[in-house]
Parts: structure tokens; C-alpha cells; sequence
């Protein structure tokens, strides 16, 4: 995965960027200690386009995805997200993005509802008032709606993953990256059509 194309300057604190990739990395590089899993990667996502990543167990594709979450720091290279460079600016970044990575973790004794609002508490593009209607509306989405009440701890591995989809699609986003989003999940059930759980799918520019 290359590309000779220039990395955009990221847009000043507290402003929107508006970029034409949702996500780029270039040069990228991650150790721990003596193993390398990930080795100069180069890769843009343009806004509004659709990317899945396909690999043996072990190659790199989850510390990737970490890599362009902020959620660990590249060794070598450079990450942007929205036009913004993360981990340094995941915080501009992050809450116009949906992610499900390494799969769904969720407090056992609470129900999927309780989990979900919970979830929905620290999206800062979410008030109060529309948290009851975005996790109603998402929980159907999934194909939760019936189960919505039960505890976490009883819901099947494929419910679980349903769940975290539901966490990552709580409210419109601009991107939505999920890790192995159909892992356990049955093909005809709601929301989980290899069109409606890709890799990657970066919504249209704004």
C-alpha cells in the first residue's frame, strides 16, 4: 500500500479539518521489542470511499487500525485521521468516529441498553436529551431491539459484536473503522451484510 501523494498540514486546534482522505498513514512502522508488525506502511482512504483490510492472523491489520485510532504510537512514520495528526490531535478526530477494535467490551450485569447509554454518555456530539433516541435507533439498527433489556453477560458472541456495532453507529459519523465486525455474527441478521459492515467505511465529505 503506497502513495506519492503529500500529507495535508493539519487544520489549527479547535478547527474542523477538512480533508480529502479520511485516513493516511505514511512511512509507518511498529516494534515491540524485537518483533516487527507493522513495517512502512503507506496508505490514504480517500473521504467516501470503502477499504477492507485482508490478512493471515498476526500480519498487522489490528495494530494498523490502532496506529490510525491513536490508540498506540507508530515507531517510525506518520498518522493522520481526518485531517488531523493523531495521536497528537486524536481528540479533534475522534468524536466523528465510530470504531469496534479487538471486539465489544461491555459491563456484564448491565443490559445492552444500560451498556449502550452508557456509551452514548461520552460522545461529545451527544446531548442528554438524544441519548434515549440515538441508542433506541441504533439498537434497531443492529437488530437488538428485542433483546435490549437483557443482561450482557447472557447475550450470544454474535449479539455481543451487534452491540459494539451499535456503539460505533450511536450518531452520524464520518468514519466508521470496525476489526473483524463479523466475527460470530449470523450473515442474515440485521445490520450485517458484508454492504453494511466493511472494514472501513468513511462517510461523504462534508
Amino acid at each position: 500500500m503506497t502513495s506519492t501523494a503529500s500529507v495535508a498540514a493539519p487544520a489549527p486546534a479547535g478547527v474542523a479539518a477538512v480533508s480529502e482522505f479520511a485516513a493516511r498513514a505514511v512511512g509507518v512502522r511498529k516494534t515491540f521489542g524485537r518483533t516487527v508488525a507493522v513495517d512502512g506502511i503507506d496508505l490514504d482512504v480517500p473521504a467516501g470511499s470503502v477499504l477492507g483490510m485482508l490478512g493471515p492472523n498476526g500480519s498487522g491489520k489490528t495494530t494498523l487500525i490502532r496506529m490510525l485510532l491513536g490508540l498506540t504510537r507508530p515507531s517510525a512514520g506518520s498518522v493522520e485521521l481526518l485531517g488531523h495528526p493523531v495521536p497528537e490531535a486524536s481528540a479533534l478526530a475522534l468524536p466523528q468516529v465510530g470504531a469496534l477494535v479487538e471486539g465489544p467490551g461491555f459491563h456484564p450485569f448491565l443490559s445492552g441498553r444500560e451498556n449502550l447509554r452508557r456509551a452514548a454518555a461520552t460522545e461529545p456530539l451527544l446531548t442528554g436529551r438524544e441519548i434515549p433516541a440515538a441508542v433506541d435507533a441504533a439498537l434497531e439498527r443492529v437488530g437488538l431491539g428485542p433483546a435490549a433489556d437483557r443482561r450482557f453477560r447472557g447475550y450470544s458472541l454474535g449479539m455481543k459484536q451487534r452491540l459494539g456495532l451499535a456503539a460505533a453507529l450511536l450518531l452520524p459519523r464520518r468514519l466508521v473503522v470496525l476489526d473483524e465486525p463479523t466475527n460470530g455474527l449470523d450473515p442474515a441478521a440485521p445490520g450485517t451484510s458484508a454492504g453494511s459492515s466493511p472494514s472501513c467505511t468513511p462517510a461523504a465529505p462534508p
